[in-house]
């Protein structure tokens, strides 16, 4: 029974909040997808955001650069967690 309430819990911490990741996503473009694991995308994501918005002609292209991050750190997340609660129901 003790297992059984530790296991929960450390699979609940380990899980992550996809809303978390739109917020990190939005204010910092691409730190959603690196807080899903997905670290080097999210730099990439990050400095091509960057980079477009420095540069006029660019600046819509950086805008959908950061939706593409926004979403995919979303579902980035909800795959994690998706891989984690498959992993805990197996080793039960």
């Amino acid at each position: 029974m003790m297992n059984d309430v530790i296991e929960t819990t450390r699979l609940q911490n380990s899980l992550k909040n996809p809303i978390v990741a739109l917020a990190l996503g939005f204010f910092i473009p691409g730190a959603g997808q690196m807080y899903a694991g997905s670290v080097m995308w999210g730099s990439i994501a990050l400095i091509l955001t960057i980079v477009c918005a420095i540069s006029i002609i660019a600046s819509p292209l950086a805008f959908v650069i950061w939706l593409v991050s926004l979403f995919y750190g979303y579902s980035g997340t909800k795959k994690v967690n998706d891989k984690l609660l498959e992993a805990a129901s197996k080793a039960e």
